[in-house]
């Protein structure tokens, strides 16, 4: 549990749920949460092959314990980082495994959920000092965990072993870290993650971390690109550069990297005709080989979007092909619209989904629900409706490109749900609404989707 109070019911037993709570359920286990509207909290399943007989053992003693406020923030940050691979399984599971051990390390000295380890207002002075990257003063953070300012940093140093600089200077460190580009200036990159002067970023980061941040920097331009099963952070030093490793970052690049058979599909008008107020609905009828377009990528269907994609950036292309390759793209689009029950063969169909995850990624907004897809289905036909309808050969290209945009911002919107990070959300929302604009023209910022469909706001 992160944040916000609640109560988990587990057998005859319920637990009192609040941040640094960490509780075991094991299979077969019937239990009930009631929470709060504030609670945030991780969930992570585990196969039980996982937990060896000893950790099973600790959890069935105590199924609940209260992690120091430390431990809470250590293992937030690594399942925020663990999260961000869930579409790489052997990188994912091996960041699960880790987690387990962290967590069961953590129990192990952590008291049963139900006693009072510390003052809530380390807790939350340590969970806002890593969500504002360390803005923080002593005096405004105390102010905000609701006790005196020589009384918090009395606090810190007994319950974490670190002084309230200690955890600024590392929450600074990694915020340069996760920002840090190839060949960013070391005094900027510096200043923009809060620190007041290089020199002092030179000697906190010499402590830290073992070398000078030019040295760093040097390995960090080296190594920055890592292959896909790369997992390690730059070899000899010891703090990950979270985002930067990441892998599912790489979506989000490509989100505005837009084939022109895109632009075929959608004109500057077309948008108009799906919000078009009192339209008469029509019963789509696709063409013959429209339902039938195959959700699986062919080669020569592949060959022919990249083709049409190197022309506009022949980098991010070749990044597009790889991920093509690695990637179940045509799995991954099908699971989704089979669960709005969406057809994936059909062009109107594909035509909805792409314009929803475009709007959803933009907006930052939860996913639909599945009367707003089939209202906005229904929209969608009838604009295409009074489209001229393209030859099979067309469509099927068209389908194409429609699948494999789908998949990149469906993609680029999960990871950056996972990082938990508002920076990737922001950086999404510009690439998203470029492509909007690109494709239906000014104005898109103003459509939102109701129980009755896309509808522009006045």
């Amino acid at each position: 549990m992160v944040r916000g109070a609640g109560s988990y019911t587990v057998g005859n037993l319920t637990y009192e749920l609040k941040a640094g709570t960490l509780i075991w359920l094991r299979p077969g286990q019937q239990h009930r949460l009631v929470r709060s509207p504030k609670l945030e909290m991780w969930v992570v399943s585990l196969r039980a092959d996982q937990v060896d007989a000893l950790g099973q053992a600790e959890i069935a003693a105590q199924p609940s314990r209260l992690l120091p406020g430390e431990e809470l923030v250590d293992l937030d940050r690594l399942l925020s980082q663990v999260a961000q691979d869930s579409d790489e399984p052997t990188t994912y599971n091996a960041g699960l495994t880790y987690a387990l051990r962290r967590a069961l390390r953590a129990c192990r000295g952590s008291p049963p959920a139900h006693l009072k380890l510390m003052h809530p207002a380390v807790t939350r002075a340590l969970l806002l000092l890593r969500e504002s990257g360390a803005a923080f003063s002593l005096s405004s953070l105390a102010e905000e965990s609701g006790i005196a300012a020589p009384y918090l940093s009395r606090l810190l140093v007994e319950h974490t072993n670190r002084s309230f600089v200690d955890w600024r200077n590392r929450i600074r460190l990694e915020r340069f870290m996760e920002d840090y580009q190839p060949g960013m200036n070391l005094l900027m990159a510096s200043l923009d993650a809060g620190f007041g002067s290089y020199a002092r970023f030179h000697h906190v980061f010499h402590q830290m971390v073992g070398c000078t941040p030019s040295e760093w920097a040097h390995r960090a331009d080296r190594s920055f690109a890592p292959p896909a099963d790369e997992t390690t952070g730059v070899a000899g030093f010891g703090v990950p550069r979270t985002l930067n490793l990441s892998i599912r970052q790489r979506w989000t690049r490509l989100v505005p990297l837009a084939s022109p058979l895109l632009a075929t599909c959608f004109d500057k008008t077309f948008l108009d005709r799906v919000l078009a107020p009192g339209a008469a609905p029509h019963q789509h009828a696709p063409a013959a080989d429209d339902a039938g377009m195959p959700v699986s990528l062919a080669a020569s269907d592949v060959e022919h979007l990249l083709a049409m994609l190197q022309q506009r950036d022949a980098d991010l292309t070749t990044e597009f092909a790889q991920l093509i390759q690695t990637h179940d793209f045509g799995g991954i689009y099908a699971g989704v619209l089979r669960a709005y029950e969406l057809v994936p063969g059909e062009l109107a169909d594909a035509v909805t989904a792409f314009m929803l995850v475009l709007l959803t990624a933009r907006a930052g907004a939860p996913d639909p629900g599945l009367e707003q897809v089939k209202a906005a289905n229904r929209q969608v036909r009838d604009a295409l409706w009074h489209s001229a309808t393209p030859d099979p050969r067309q469509s099927r290209n068209i389908h194409t490109a429609l699948l494999c945009h789908f998949v990149v911002i469906y993609q680029a919107l999960q990871a950056a749900r996972a990082s938990g990070d508002a920076r990737a959300m922001s950086l999404l929302h510009s690439a998203t609404l470029g492509l909007e604009q690109e494709l239906f023209g000014s104005g898109t910022a103003a459509v939102t989707l109701t129980d009755h469909g896309l509808v522009r706001r006045t």
